[in-house]
């Protein structure tokens, strides 16, 4: 069994990525402090369910 490499063979044209397009997924997030807040608050409900339920 041969071992698959990403390397493309000697000649082969690749496709060169420009740092705008690698950039895209790395922009600031609009969504986070949403997601931290819904998180924080359900962790905050969970941890109080398992305190009632223990003591």
């Amino acid at each position: 069994m041969e071992a698959r490499t990403h390397t493309p063979p000697p000649g082969e044209i690749t496709e060169k990525v420009t740092p705008v397009e690698a950039k895209q997924g790395t922009d600031k997030p609009k969504g986070m402090p949403i997601v931290l807040i819904v998180s924080t608050v359900g962790a905050a409900v969970a941890m109080w369910v398992a305190w009632s339920l223990m003591f």
